[in-house]
């Protein structure tokens, strides 16, 4: 029992002698017989989350900013109109003679159905004062494909920059403008859009040669051009 007694007491100094003086171990009671605070936790720091936060706010607000500044840019619209259909009544187009008017009059003869879809049809522009002189056959079992021939007083020139400026502003895409395939001396201005049926569908307006009669000048030319509007179904759904 004497051993026991000794080896307690000595385990005892040894941990008082390697603690030092006035140290306490932690999970250990303090000299006033108290339990010591346990250290600090060291958590997980909040600054690294806080700077992706301040880093996203601030490019919401560029972002904000570029749309603001970027507002109205884009593809020309006919101030007070729908941007997807041609505005009823007259439209002066910049840079030519021509006036623009809604197409859906002329081009009834190619509904059959619903095909094309109102949505398409009418965002076809025409020039004031055409004439609508053939209609093309309907093709296709399946995909529609039709065509109407006009003329209309004025330039080819000014036939072809109608049917890309206006084409634009009631938002087809204007795939290409060149001449056009199977007619000389033509140009063709080529777009598309999707139709709320599903469809992607394409026109083309195919622009021929000015015709002038007799007598005309270069001075006051009274010249009429031929053109032909000719719409596609195509085969890619929307």
């Amino acid at each position: 029992m004497e051993e026991l007694d000794v080896a307690a007491s000595d385990g005892a100094d040894g941990r008082a002698l390697g603690a030092g003086a006035g140290a306490t171990e932690v999970g250990t009671t303090s000299p006033d017989g108290t339990l010591p605070p346990l250290p600090a936790r060291q958590g997980p720091s909040l600054r690294p989350a806080l700077l992706v936060l301040g880093l996203a706010a601030f490019i919401l607000v560029l972002f904000g900013v570029g749309s603001a500044l970027t507002a109205g840019s884009g593809t020309p619209t006919h101030a007070g109109a729908t941007p997807q259909t041609v505005p009823a009544g007259k439209t002066k187009v910049a840079g030519t003679t021509l006036e623009a008017v809604p197409a859906k009059g002329e081009l009834a003869p190619l509904v059959h159905g619903g095909t094309p879809p109102a949505d398409v049809v009418d965002a076809l522009p025409l020039p004031a004062g055409s004439t609508r002189v053939a209609v093309g056959p309907t093709r296709g079992i399946t995909l529609f494909s039709a065509s109407e021939r006009f003329t209309v007083p004025g330039t080819q020139a000014a036939v072809v920059a109608f049917y890309r400026s206006e084409l634009a502003a009631v938002k087809w895409k204007i795939v290409s403008v060149g001449p056009a395939r199977g007619t000389a001396n033509a140009t063709e201005v080529l777009a598309q859009r999707a139709g709320s049926d599903g469809w992607y569908w394409e026109v083309g307006a195919v622009v021929s040669a000015t015709t002038f009669p007799p007598g005309s000048t270069v001075s006051a030319p009274t010249g009429t051009t031929p053109f032909t509007l000719r719409l596609f179904q195509l085969n890619d759904a929307a």
